[in-house]
């Protein structure tokens, strides 16, 4: 099978997590004999205004190139980013076009009304619409009435790398519950709640140490709020941690705080990285993460921005037995094996096969 890939985000080597989902798929579906030619990428953030601009210029000019040359089907990712070089392209269009929506990208499209228009157009010309979960295939279904059930795939972003993800052996320490938080640090990943919930917990004496990792604009807001809280000995602030280093905090915290309250959250992998390393989750109940996430049984969840309720859910873990949180290690450690990496793959390889076919 050969694709002509398109996508606005792609790794560089100067920013290697921006679009990394989009390079796994890529990585997985290639050890599959997939090959990708031609390709119209961008490869890291941009960063000045100018420089965006040019990108997506080089980026469009591409895909005019590159929807001549022969391949069996086109697979964009994001929708929203594409939609006017597309529509421009609806009369050439010769082969199937799969496009694959990543959250963001359909709420942006519902805000925008004239953008939209043209959307509609495109869906309806695209063979398969791919999503992240059942709950943005509801959103799409409920929001393009002439899409049918058959229409749109769910295929979570990339899936888990079980290789980098996984169990560890460790010595547990009963005496301090240890909580972990990684994020890029923007207001609606919810970090003001957990460190609400942590100065709540601290005046409940509830013993605990936590973990926080990632980096964003909220970096200097979220160091001057664990000192106005008094939570600097009990907070170890880690700042950005190389991916391959993320196992070892999955494994050494007891449970995975992810308070995001974003209406777009399309699957939350770090909650699936944590459960393959054994780690119960604690999350709001909205978007990707509640569909995956089964309240008392492999984490809970809770009502969004509401840090007593979050409180509430971390105290009840505590008061688990042993064999009782052993049961909820396993059952997250068991969640996750429906989203690694190659099976995500298979399952959307087959159902590409199908689309091509079809076409034939």
């Amino acid at each position: 099978m050969k694709i002509f890939l398109i996508s606005n985000m792609f790794p560089s080597t100067k920013d290697p997590l921006f679009g990394v989902f989009v390079k796994n798929f890529k990585d997985e579906l290639e050890k599959n004999n997939v090959l990708f030619e031609p390709i119209s990428l961008i490869k890291g953030l941009a960063g000045k205004p100018i420089k965006k601009v040019f990108n997506y210029s080089i980026h469009y000019f591409n895909i005019l190139i590159g929807i001549f040359k022969k391949f069996d089907l086109v697979y964009v990712h994001y929708v929203s980013h594409h939609i006017p070089i597309l529509f421009l392209l609806l009369p050439f269009k010769r082969k199937p076009w799969v496009m694959n929506a990543h959250g963001t990208d359909i709420i942006d499209l519902q805000k925008n009304k004239y953008l939209n228009i043209f959307a509609e157009k495109v869906l309806k010309k695209t063979d398969l619409l791919v999503v992240p979960t059942s709950y943005f295939k509801s959103k799409v279904l409920q929001s393009y009435s002439f899409l049918e059930e058959q229409d749109v795939f769910v295929s979570p972003s990339g899936g888990i790398d079980s290789t980098k993800f996984f169990m560890k052996e460790k010595d547990a320490d009963i005496s301090k519950l240890h909580l972990g938080f990684v994020s890029r640090f923007i207001e609606e990943k919810g970090w003001k709640t957990f460190l609400d919930a942590l100065l709540g917990l601290k005046e409940k004496r509830v013993p605990f140490v936590a973990s926080i990792a990632g980096k964003g604009p909220d970096e200097q807001k979220i160091l001057n709020t664990i000192k106005q809280y008094g939570l600097e000995e009990d907070v170890q602030f880690l700042g950005l941690v190389p991916q391959d280093k993320l196992v070892d905090i999955y494994n050494e915290i007891d449970l995975y705080v992810f308070p995001t309250y974003r209406e777009a959250e399309s699957l939350g992998l770090t909650g699936l990285e944590a459960m393959a390393c054994g780690t119960p989750v604690i999350a709001c109940n909205i978007a990707g993460p509640a569909t995956y996430i089964q309240s008392h049984k492999n984490g809970f969840l809770f009502e969004p921005k509401n840090s007593e309720a979050l409180i509430e859910s971390i105290i009840q873990y505590q008061r688990l037995q042993p064999e009782q949180k052993d049961k909820f290690k396993l059952e997250a450690l068991n969640t996750s094996k429906n989203f690694r990496k190659d099976i995500v793959a298979q399952k959307l390889l087959k159902r590409l096969t199908e689309v091509m076919r079809k076409q034939d």
